[in-house]
């Protein structure tokens, strides 16, 4: 699967994904990992948007939970 993760602002976070899953990601960031909690969003090929937040960071590695919860959006 391809997409592009940026960060709240929309800069993109250049990454190399580890893992995937409807539930999150964990990523190797090739330059500077996103901070702790800050909200990130993955948009895939097909213009799908998932939200997420950054749970975890060492070193240069960080993993994502999505935002699973039903959207109140229509």
């Amino acid at each position: 699967m391809r997409f592009a993760l940026t960060d709240s602002r929309g800069v993109e976070i250049a990454v190399i994904v580890r893992d995937i899953s409807s539930r999150g990601l964990s990523a190797a960031a090739l330059r500077e990992t996103p901070a702790l909690n800050e909200v990130v969003r993955a948009r895939q090929e097909d213009g799908r948007e998932l939200w997420g937040l950054v749970r975890w960071r060492e070193g240069n590695l960080f993993g994502v939970e999505f935002d699973t919860a039903p959207s109140s959006r229509t």
